[in-house]
């Protein structure tokens, strides 16, 4: 190899070990913060859903929806409306059913719900 191919591979390298950091650093931020939104006083519940399952749960206020397992994606419908995927986290200040979908044929999720008190 030259020593451009060598500097330039160097170059290309560098920001990797940086930007895993960052990413670690602030994703552990963004869910702690995330878990506060719902205030000091809260309940929460936790659900399974197995592959290819749905769960409708009634929310009022303040919601904070925590995805956990292999597959982190989950899709929601907030009162019947469009479908969303969210990634890990989703914040939520709505009223009437929320239904949790697990789209992935393989996967089971837990679902980590957190309600205003």
């Amino acid at each position: 190899m030259t020593d451009q191919t060598q500097l330039g591979i160097v170059i290309l390298a560098l920001p990797l070990p940086i930007l895993t950091y960052l990413w670690f650093r602030y994703y552990n931020i963004i869910i702690t913060e995330g878990t506060k939104y719902v205030g000091e006083n809260y309940r929460e519940e936790e659900i399974f859903l197995l592959p290819s399952s749905t769960k409708t749960v009634k929310i009022d206020g303040k919601v904070s929806i925590l995805v956990y397992g292999v597959n982190p994606w989950i899709t929601i419908r907030v009162n019947g409306g469009p479908k969303q995927k969210i990634f890990k986290i989703r914040l939520l200040n709505e009223s009437g059913n929320l239904e949790l979908i697990n789209e992935s044929k393989v996967f089971q999720i837990r679902v980590k719900l957190r309600y205003s008190a």
